[in-house]
């Protein structure tokens, strides 16, 4: 008789643990990171290193509370379990710095937490006017696709903002392959002797069919397909065109000698 009461008070206490898993939180969903994560039904499964329950990389899932610091609370088809919070990212959280595989790092505003290349250039002699209306005819000239969208000229306040974009490519099996845009911001602000410029806000897009788009250019995890060193790719040709429109508009705003075209 003392036998058989052991399982059965065996099973009332596992019972007892996963009962201890509560969908406390509003709903929200997460992305799970480049490697898969392992899923426990209770505190005590998670002494385990591996579970045949887990999360494909690159997947989805509904996080529904916070057991600890260490383990969210996930629901899966009608399941509550327990996933390292290590391996899951929240959309709330900010973007870490970013660095291309070779260890080179892209500017970072750490008040955006965004890829963001900025600079204050001093033109010595040049009117906020002037400024403006060589910062104008650039903009007319470098965003002249049906696809950028110019969203603020204000003359007054010296500022101007654009929406644009860069068609990319990928290297794949010894062609170049159409990989959708990288889409941009640029604000440009000018004052008398100066300007400034703000170019961020990077994100992928891919419209074409069964194609997917990756999102945000500070992104850590990628959908399935894109493998780091496409998503590399991706990054230094958008490393290079913003260098690129940078170099074309301190050359357009820092006209030195001469009389200025404005000026007539």
């Amino acid at each position: 008789m003392k036998a058989a009461v052991l399982p059965i008070a065996l099973l009332i206490s596992a019972s007892a643990c996963a009962q201890t898993l509560l969908a406390n939180d509003p709903p929200k969903t997460y992305k799970v990171g480049p490697e898969k994560a392992f899923l426990y039904r209770s505190p005590a499964d998670t002494a385990k290193q591996s579970s045949n329950q887990y999360l494909a990389s690159n997947s989805e899932v509904t996080v529904v509370g916070r057991y600890s610091p260490r383990w969210l609370v996930v629901k899966r088809t009608g399941y509550l379990y327990l996933a390292p919070s290590a391996k899951l990212t929240s959309p709330d959280a900010p973007f870490a710095p970013v660095k291309l595989l070779d260890g080179t790092p892209l500017p970072f505003d750490e008040q955006t937490h965004r890829i963001s290349y900025q600079g204050v250039v001093e033109v010595p002699g040049a009117t906020k006017d002037q400024l403006y209306v060589r910062a104008n005819e650039w903009v007319a000239k470098a965003y002249h696709s049906a696809n950028a969208v110019i969203q603020m000229q204000d003359k007054e306040a010296g500022r101007l903002v654009v929406k644009g974009l860069t068609r990319v490519t990928l290297h794949v099996m010894g062609m170049n392959a159409d990989a959708g845009v990288i889409r941009h911001t640029l604000t440009i602000y000018v004052k008398d002797g100066r300007y400034k410029y703000i170019l961020s806000d990077f994100t992928h897009e891919d419209v074409r069919p069964k194609a997917t788009s990756v999102g945000p250019l500070e992104g850590q995890v990628l959908p399935f397909g894109m493998g780091k060193k496409q998503w590399d790719e991706l990054r230094r040709e958008a490393d290079e065109d913003a260098k690129r429109l940078i170099a074309e508009l301190q050359a357009a705003l820092n006209v030195k000698g001469g009389k200025d075209p404005s000026d007539f």
